[in-house]
């Protein structure tokens, strides 16, 4: 399992997702230092990835680099760079 960075650029999206997206910068760190496995990085990657708030929850969704919301009723999605999608 092969995973990387992104750019440096810091992109424009809310706080509690720039959060989440230093916390997976980190975790990748960590895989890529050799510090935790394939598996913890897994497990800790959805926790990251995974914010429920009062009304909505977000979905990281590192394949396609969005942000997915989803509100109780859609899904919207956001792109890393901030953009609508």
């Amino acid at each position: 399992m092969v995973f990387g960075h992104r750019s440096a650029s810091a992109p424009e999206i809310p706080p509690a997702l720039g959060k989440a997206m230093a916390n997976y910068r980190a975790l990748l760190d960590e895989l890529e230092a050799g510090t935790i496995d394939d598996a913890t990085f897994r497990q800790r990657a959805l926790h990251i990835g995974l914010i429920v708030r009062d009304d909505d929850a977000w979905i990281l969704d590192l394949s396609s680099e969005r942000w997915w919301r989803y509100d109780g009723v859609a899904l919207s999605s956001l792109n890393f760079d901030g953009s609508e999608g």
